[in-house]
């Protein structure tokens, strides 16, 4: 009867222990697989089939490196379209730049210019006409309309008695005075 008390003392007690580690959340898989390994123990648990939370845990650690991996390279990719951008936005601006030189270059020579051609109607307007008639005559036409809008009309006029007819007729035209 001794032994018998010992052997129920002893079984509650592992009962007990197995009881225990079971509700522990580390050692309850633990707990289960070795106790479904008894035999005649093995009878009476119910074993949950589905995965362990360490399983579980192990899963989503996998799917989380896996979708930051995706991430990182769609980063590399967004941060490469950007370096292209930039270099681009950088390629216009000195681009830009450039046409602003050029655009300054050509405006002080348009300017420049503009005064010259003020400057000859000026000293073309206060000659005698047929010196005028002569040196316009001579000039190259597109000059020659650009003077002639800027002198007075009737100098202009004037001007024109002592053209060839062929040269009087070809202004008057540029000049939109023609017929």
């Amino acid at each position: 009867m001794r032994t018998l008390s010992w052997i129920i003392i002893l079984l509650f007690c592992i009962v007990c222990i197995g009881g225990l580690l079971y509700f522990l959340p580390v050692t309850r898989d633990l707990v289960i697989d070795v106790l479904d390994d008894l035999p005649v123990i093995s009878n009476y648990i119910k074993t949950d089939k589905t995965k362990s939370q360490a399983e579980l845990l192990k899963e989503n650690i996998e799917e989380l490196q896996n979708q930051i991996k995706s991430l990182t390279a769609k980063l590399k990719e967004v941060n490469s379209e950007l370096e292209l951008a930039r270099s681009q936005l950088e390629e216009k601006d000195r681009l830009i730049s450039t046409l602003r030189s050029e655009l300054r270059t050509l405006k002080s020579k348009t300017e420049r210019r503009t005064q010259n051609i003020k400057k000859l109607a000026g000293v073309i307007e206060s000659m005698d006409t047929k010196s005028a008639a002569k040196i316009i005559e001579e000039m190259e036409e597109q000059r020659a309309v650009e003077i002639l809008l800027l002198i007075d009309r009737e100098k202009a006029g004037e001007i024109f008695r002592f053209l060839t007819p062929d040269k009087a007729v070809s202004l008057s035209n540029k000049l939109g005075w023609g017929g």
